[in-house]
């Protein structure tokens, strides 16, 4: 394996702490917990075993701690308190039976406000395919937004080389106080044009099979089912939003009104960061508010 130069490592290392110190990564908790919350149960959704020893240097950005180790982003379905993440809150096994700890647990990069529900885990937890990790376990007191103990749940990890899945899918409209971004990274739907935004937590960070950000090419790969009154139709969206920011969330903008119930994604449309291309993946939708 060609090394990289003692002297090059250090000038690439400054550069992307420097950049570390001027992105705004730092979670965003949002001004309010949704009421309908409180009736759901807070589940542990997906484990996606997405890299296996080979976080590339730019999750510095996200863990100094994260260069060169396994990532493994954990899906929940409802928004994480902040404050009750803790490295020790999470078991690791392996297909040996061997049990490990993760050595950092951090909600970058899906860190804008209501999108507190991605925990990535950087370690050495096993290795594919002859010990790779199978499952996970919350063996702490990490709470949800809403107050609900996610301790004891458990939930199998997705093979290192299986593409990734929809985890989790809600709709949602701009409230007059909604934290609206208008352009930009992670900016959100055109507000005028759009009746209801579904949105879709991966089971890890997606982009199209040509490497770019999914977009225009991609639309009518996602159906989704809206409810009309006593009827339902299936409708595309006019445009993807959420984009550019590096996590697990992306937008459909939706111009028809109605109640999303359902989402659909056709397989090879998105690939993660290893090039594995997603499968046929679907997911009910529920409301935020």
């Amino acid at each position: 394996m060609r090394r990289i130069p003692t002297i090059y490592f250090a000038i690439l290392l400054v550069s992307v702490i420097a950049i570390s110190s001027s992105c705004k990564l730092t979670p965003v908790v949002s001004n309010s917990v949704p009421e309908i919350d409180q009736d759901r149960e807070a589940r542990l959704l997906t484990a996606f075993f997405g890299r296996d020893s080979d976080l590339p240097l730019l999750t510095y950005l996200l863990s100094p701690k994260a260069p060169g180790k396994d990532g493994m982003p954990l899906v929940f379905s409802q928004e994480i308190d902040p404050e009750t993440l803790d490295v020790s809150d999470f078991e690791i096994t392996t297909f040996d039976g061997s049990v490990y700890k993760a050595d950092d647990a951090t909600l970058k990069p899906a860190s804008e406000a209501y999108e507190l529900r991605t925990v990535l885990l950087v370690g050495e937890y096993g290795d594919h395919p002859d010990n790779p990790p199978v499952r996970v376990k919350v063996v702490g007191d990490l709470m949800s937004r809403s107050g609900q103990n996610y301790k004891g749940q458990q939930v199998d990890v997705i093979p290192l080389d299986e593409g990734p899945v929809v985890s989790y899918a809600e709709h949602f409209t701009f409230t007059e106080d909604y934290p609206f971004v208008e352009k930009g990274r992670g900016c959100d739907c055109p507000r005028e044009e759009t009746a209801v935004v579904t949105r879709l937590v991966w089971s890890g960070g997606v982009r199209a099979v040509n490497g770019k950000e999914l977009g225009d090419n991609e639309l009518e790969a996602f159906e989704v089912t809206l409810v009309q009154g006593n009827d339902t139709i299936v409708v595309h969206p006019y445009q993807l939003a959420d984009l550019k920011d590096s996590d697990n969330n992306i937008d459909l903008c939706l111009k028809e009104q109605g109640i999303p119930i359902l989402v659909k994604v056709k397989s090879g449309i998105a690939i993660d960061p290893r090039d594995d291309a997603n499968p046929a993946t679907e997911a009910k939708v529920v409301s935020r508010w």
